[in-house]
């Protein structure tokens, strides 16, 4: 950004500079899955925050719209499709038409895609930000920044937030947390099913979200089983959920089970469901213990705290992908203690260690939630005493 002082670069954005009338419309991209997104949302609000007046809009796959359409920060939606409307040759030129006719001056794509680049660059958005990774990104970003993400050097919301130093923004990590909106609506339909199925809100609720998309390695289905059994035996309320593709896992676990499965409630999220209803469940929890997934950042957005378990893989590794969090004791991450070595991918039977998830016990989760839960009260606690004190 070497043609540009900061003062001018700032009244450009603003739309009070270089001639351009009207707030600045800025495009930010990111078309992949629930976890990703919601680890970009500081994104969005650190843009407004610098640049109030502009015009934000956010391209991302329909899925997730339901939990950002009511953030703040966010003044418009675009979707992007590539299994559908830009699928192919014409979709391509229906994307690129789609971006030119909103006059965009400015681009960051958070996550790069060799089609959306080429679009940008047709479309003729004046400054086009991205990491520069793949070949298609060192031609069509011209305010690209050199990121080796895969070497891990800190977590994947930093590196977002990294490239909105090509736009004038330097922010230190953690400094602004992801978020999600949750309906008042959403809320009221969440709890009523809830009570439907017997949830006492006086008796504390875990929910447990043992299912993910194989992103990483997940701790073993046995050991959530007896998690939920130690949880129940402990007089715990227990919601195991699950998404569309993970209905099977979740029979499964309900035969291992056995008569206990009475005892819980289980939540199979519909296909046509949105992803909502199921941010509304964790809002009603009072902890969520999931793997390496996009449902476990859900339930960080909404500051809940969690359980969860990360493999020793570098680019598996909760440096990375871990809970984005201000106060990183709200969440309790286990990992194996092995020597992996891994960059990649696990070595299987290779490995001396394998299966190295195997060896994070259910006596040290279930040592984890009482932790978290007995923080979470002296918390409510001291509020309370405050408040009376007031």
């Amino acid at each position: 950004m070497s043609d540009l002082d900061k003062e001018n670069w700032n009244n450009w954005v603003a739309g009070t500079g270089f001639g351009f009338e009207g707030p600045m419309r800025i495009l930010v991209i990111r078309p992949d899955r629930l976890g990703d997104v919601i680890l970009s949302t500081p994104v969005f609000e650190v843009i407004k925050r610098h640049y109030p007046k502009s015009h934000l809009t956010v391209l991302v796959k329909k899925e997730v719209i339901p939990i950002l359409k009511g953030l703040p920060h966010i003044d418009h939606f675009m979707t992007f499709d590539p299994e559908g409307k830009h699928l192919g040759l014409k979709g391509f030129f229906r994307l690129t038409t789609e971006i030119r006719r909103r006059h965009y001056k400015i681009a960051i794509v958070l996550q790069s895609h060799w089609k959306l680049a080429v679009a940008l660059f047709l479309a003729r958005i004046r400054y086009r930000v991205g990491p520069f990774s793949k070949f298609h990104s060192f031609l069509f970003y011209n305010r690209g920044m050199r990121q080796r993400r895969s070497q891990v050097e800190m977590h994947e919301a930093d590196y977002n937030l990294q490239l909105l130093r090509k736009i004038g923004i330097r922010i230190g990590s953690r400094t602004i947390q992801t978020r999600i909106y949750l309906s008042d609506s959403i809320q009221k339909e969440v709890k009523d099913w809830m009570e439907q199925r017997g949830w006492n809100p006086r008796r504390n609720l875990i929910a447990v979200h043992p299912g993910m998309g194989g992103s990483a390695l997940n701790w073993p289905e046995s050991h959530y089983v007896d998690l939920i059994r130690g949880l129940i035996s402990e007089g715990k309320q227990v919601l195991i959920t699950g998404g569309p593709s993970e209905h099977e896992l979740l029979s499964r676990l309900e035969k291992s089970l056995g008569t206990l499965s009475e005892k819980v409630i289980v939540y199979r999220t519909p296909p046509e469901r949105a992803v909502d209803f199921l941010a509304g469940l964790f809002a009603l929890s009072d902890l969520v213990v999931a793997p390496s997934t996009g449902p476990l950042h859900l339930a960080v957005a909404i500051q809940k705290p969690v359980l969860s378990f990360y493999p020793p893989i570098r680019v598996q590794s909760a440096l990375r992908w871990g809970p984005y969090l201000a106060d990183e004791s709200q969440a309790s991450v286990l990992v194996p203690e092995a020597y992996c070595g891994q960059d990649f991918q696990c070595l299987g039977k290779q490995c001396n260690y394998f299966p190295c998830m195997k060896s994070l016990t259910v006596k040290q989760a279930i040592a984890e939630i009482q932790k978290q839960l007995l923080k979470q009260s002296k918390k409510i606690n001291s509020g309370s005493s405050n408040h009376g004190s007031s």
